[in-house]
């Protein structure tokens, strides 16, 4: 791995101006990813750091790269480590990863993070094939089949309640595209976009910045649990929307899904000028726009840089250089926070969304997504 220096003097090619020329070094990006690998995972924690670590390490296999969903001559270990884990605490109906000393959370959701990394498993480690297949089919028939609906046809983030959370749509949707490229199946990715679309329909509301997502509505009871618009809730919403796109547009199906993918994208840009707009002097997002703390939290901040660069090195025609700008101004205020330990600072509790925390695993997952997709628009 080039260290990010060498990244820096590399040919970018996109004609926009470099504004996070900071001197950096491989040390510090492994040890986010370390001190990642180092914290204590839930559900939606594993899965966040499969992805990040896919990214980093094998991102042959990222639905960024050209050609995700085939065997490549790299063995994505480090990825599959983690997926097998995620395998291996499955519960009997299905959810990965959340199978942790008998104890379950209420999540609907949170396990498909992992199900793309284990669906990766087939063609990537052919020697387990059934054993991957089978986790990730009882992880889609859960999502599909068990997980209760909102009265629109949402799948509910919660297993026991019905309940719209932002953090949802990258939890459940990517895995439902990622199955249903892998599995040529189109009805799969038109679900994904539905379940997007129908998320949005029920959390956009009005900011001071613009349309942008509030965290939690709860369908049963037709009230707010928390209206706020909370940075890392959009962060969530933007991965998953970006990450169902992309898939969506490797797929034979495109020529005929050309719309739900600009939509996608649409509602990823709106995501992103209206958090950009809401920076704090010191080139971090507040923890909330409205309803929240305002406190400068990294996590959320990382996580919509990397969502910029993605979109900015896939489409440029509709993501331009100011988006750069604001992604290389966190970049490097992010940079400029990690500790000695390579912890990611500050950030919001991954509990307590109105409290800051000491260690976050999706902080440093986003972080490190953050690096991937900076390098990889630096290389592009």
């Amino acid at each position: 791995m080039l260290s990010l220096v060498a990244v820096l003097l590399s040919t970018r090619g996109l004609g926009c101006p470099d504004t996070s020329l900071f001197q950096g070094s491989i040390d510090t990006s492994e040890a986010i990813r370390s001190a990642m690998l180092g914290s204590i995972r839930m559900s939606w924690e594993q899965g966040t750091a499969a992805a990040a670590i896919l990214e980093w390490n094998n991102p042959e296999y990222s639905v960024f790269w050209p050609y995700p969903f085939v065997s490549n001559r790299i063995f994505p270990r480090d990825t599959l480590q983690l997926a097998y884990s995620s395998a291996v605490r499955q519960t009997p109906d299905g959810r990965l990863s959340q199978d942790i000393n008998d104890a379950l959370d209420d999540a609907a959701l949170d396990g498909a993070s992992a199900g793309s990394v284990v669906l990766m498993g087939t063609f990537a480690d052919p020697s387990r094939e059934n054993y991957w297949e089978q986790a990730a089919d009882a992880q889609l028939n859960y999502i599909l089949n068990v997980a209760p609906r909102t009265k629109a046809g949402a799948i509910s983030h919660r297993a026991t309640t019905r309940q719209y959370w932002a953090d949802g749509v990258y939890m459940g949707f990517p895995f439902i595209a990622y199955y249903g490229a892998v599995k040529n199946n189109g009805t799969l990715l038109q679900i994904a976009y539905d379940q997007c679309r129908l998320y949005r329909d029920a959390l956009l509301i009005d900011g001071p910045t613009g349309k942008l997502w509030a965290h939690i509505y709860d369908d049963d009871n037709s009230t707010w649990i928390d209206e706020g618009i909370w940075a890392t809730g959009n962060g969530w919403a933007a991965l998953g929307m970006l990450r169902v796109a992309v898939t969506i547009q490797k797929t034979p199906f495109y020529p005929n899904m050309t719309s739900q993918v600009s939509d996608l994208l649409s509602w990823v840009k709106e995501i992103l000028d209206g958090e950009f707009k809401a920076l704090n002097s010191d080139n971090l997002l507040p923890d909330y726009l409205t309803n929240g703390p305002n406190f400068s939290d990294a996590s959320s901040s990382a996580a919509l840089a990397s969502v910029a660069y993605r979109a900015a090195t896939l489409y440029p025609e509709q993501f331009d250089c100011s988006y750069m700008d604001t992604a290389g101004k966190i970049l490097t205020a992010v940079w400029d926070g990690v500790t000695n330990l390579g912890t990611i600072n500050p950030v919001v509790s991954p509990l307590v969304w109105n409290e800051t925390g000491l260690l976050s695993t999706e902080a440093q997952g986003f972080g490190l997504m953050m690096l991937s997709a900076w390098r990889d628009w630096m290389r592009n």
